[in-house]
């Protein structure tokens, strides 16, 4: 795993609740490859919760790469099947801080890379990033 920098853009979000968090996702082409970008968007959540998630869903010997194939399918699993959907902004600007994780996919949901880190979607309202009610917290814990 690299250290993610600092991104920005604008262009499809799509806004969802995983075990309570919300998290948001977009994706555009950079120098020919497909990013994912996704983060929390709720206020005191640590990206790095994303990687925690993961690590208790999955097997003890799962690879990092295999870690961020699961993150990617539940951004996806949202975007396409509408599970946990917060909203679904079409055209919005968002921007992902520095310090995050950048992991290879090679080819994985139609994603080339996944950055994870802190993200900011100014068109979402406190109610639409704030905390929703889970039935497995254990899972985010």
């Amino acid at each position: 795993m690299a250290t993610a920098e600092a991104a920005k853009g604008r262009g499809r979000v799509c806004v969802f609740s995983m075990f309570g968090p919300v998290f948001g996702y977009a994706s555009t082409l950079v120098d020919g490859r497909q990013v994912a970008y996704l983060g929390p968007v709720t206020p005191g959540v640590h990206w790095r919760k994303l990687w925690l998630m993961a690590d208790r869903c999955n097997r003890d010997t799962t690879t990092e790469a295999e870690k961020a194939r699961w993150i990617v399918n539940q951004a996806n699993r949202s975007l396409i099947c509408g599970s946990d959907v917060v909203v679904k902004l079409p055209d919005a600007d968002w921007e992902l801080e520095a310090s995050g994780w950048q992991v290879d996919l090679g080819s994985w949901c139609g994603q080339n890379t996944l950055i994870t880190g802190t993200l900011s979607v100014p068109d979402l309202t406190a109610e639409q990033a704030e905390l929703k009610p889970t039935r497995f917290p254990q899972s985010a814990a």
